[in-house]
């Protein structure tokens, strides 16, 4: 039987992905990554522009830079985007990174989502190491310092979720309009912790090794126990009163194997194995309820009122592949080779647009669902250029071959 996981096919899609970017993505005369891109790659010269898809494709191009350092069309692509990342966002006075800009300047929301400085964290980290920039790795670890100062809740702990641009209380905490008003969220805290993973490895002080074990028990504690490490609580009071029984099956996924990164990182030999049988259990719980017929990821179940979210989105099966093979990794059950298998025989055949290039919002089964464009303020090269570059790098490793652990 052919194995469908092959690592040069995970290669050709991401190069995909890189000059589908590199010719759509980039506004070249106002700066920065188009606000909105149609589905036959066409941009909206309108569309506000936001500080999440920019720092995430500066990050991305940077870790192709990376990969490659001869690769000077996205070199120059990442040198513009650190530019415009600042031009564009930061905030001088006050600090920390604004939600969105205006098409044609001036800024649209500036709102300081913890959420977005954590993204301009892990693009300025990946940045410094492509090009060993030190004013990036200080600009990096700034940002993080003022993190901790100005987005940690002292008396119960964890990240709060929104601020004014001055840092007082922010009016409305939702990073979207489908989430709850929560001053605590765990995917917040999910890219603090993967910004503060690749900070550490950056970095590899006492003040980030301290932070990151912070988060990582922090994920432990609070957001996969009450679940019994099936699945995470998404939403919480400021004392950590959970507020929702809804279940999102890509962020489960995903923070799987984002906390055996972060474990790895932390090289502490008892988080390292808590880390892996955590997402061997995560992984277990949304194999046994997320997968649809089609071999896909389901988007997420509500259980207290609709049941299950029947909808495939792209960044749910780009999580998916990952943190299936993570899980088999983690245990060497095979189930989970061929669930990683599955949902990327789906993605291939139904989620990326063979024809016109990147990936579709939703599947083709979802047809005539398309979403609100192609790419623009929360779809970026980030998830499916991340999960491709991650499926190389475990499949071709020396030594890639699963070591079942210990429980």
């Amino acid at each position: 039987m052919t194995d469908k996981l092959d690592p040069q096919r995970f290669e050709d899609e991401l190069a995909n992905i890189r000059d589908w970017w590199l010719a759509y993505g980039l506004d070249h005369d106002r700066g920065g990554v188009w606000g909105a891109i149609s589905h036959d790659n066409q941009p909206d010269k309108t569309a506000d522009k936001g500080s999440v898809v920019t720092a995430r494709t500066l990050w991305f191009f940077s870790e192709l830079v990376k990969r490659a350092p001869d690769d000077w069309e996205a070199a120059e692509a990442a040198h513009g985007l650190r530019r415009d990342l600042n031009r564009l966002f930061l905030d001088e006075k006050h600090g920390g990174y604004v939600w969105s800009a205006k098409a044609d300047g001036g800024w649209a929301d500036d709102k300081k989502q913890t959420y977005a400085q954590a993204f301009a964290i892990y693009a300025m980290v990946s940045y410094a190491e492509a090009f060993r920039d030190e004013s990036a790795k200080a600009e990096a670890l700034a940002l993080a310092q003022l993190l901790e100062h100005k987005t940690w809740e002292l008396k119960y702990g964890g990240y709060l979720e929104a601020f004014a641009q001055d840092w007082g209380q922010g009016a409305d905490q939702r990073l979207s309009e489908k989430d709850v008003d929560a001053p605590k969220t765990m995917n917040t805290h999910l890219h603090v912790l993967e910004a503060y993973t690749s900070l550490h490895r950056l970095v590899g002080s006492s003040f980030t090794h301290d932070i990151l074990r912070q988060n990582i028990d922090l994920f432990n504690d609070l957001f996969v126990k009450p679940r019994d490490a099936c699945h995470l609580s998404l939403f919480y009071a400021n004392d950590w009163t959970n507020l929702s029984d809804d279940i999102s099956y890509g962020h489960d996924i995903e923070a799987g194997w984002l906390l055996c990164e972060a474990a790895e990182a932390l090289e502490e030999p008892r988080r390292i194995a808590a880390a892996h049988r955590t997402v061997a259990s995560i992984a277990n719980g949304v194999l046994n309820d997320g997968l649809s017929e089609l071999g896909g990821l389901l988007y997420e179940r509500h259980p207290e009122t609709t049941g299950p979210v029947k909808e495939h989105h792209w960044w749910v099966q780009a999580e998916a592949i990952v943190g299936f093979y993570q899980a088999y990794q983690s245990t060497g059950d095979q189930r989970f080779r061929r669930a990683s298998e599955a949902v990327w025989s789906f993605t291939d055949r139904e989620v990326i647009d063979h024809a016109n290039g990147e990936w579709h919002w939703f599947s083709q089964a979802e047809q005539p669902l398309k979403g609100p464009y192609k790419a623009g303020l929360w779809k970026g090269p980030y998830h499916n250029g991340r999960a491709m570059m991650e499926m190389v790098k475990r499949m071709t490793a020396s030594g890639a071959e699963p070591a079942r652990l210990e429980a």
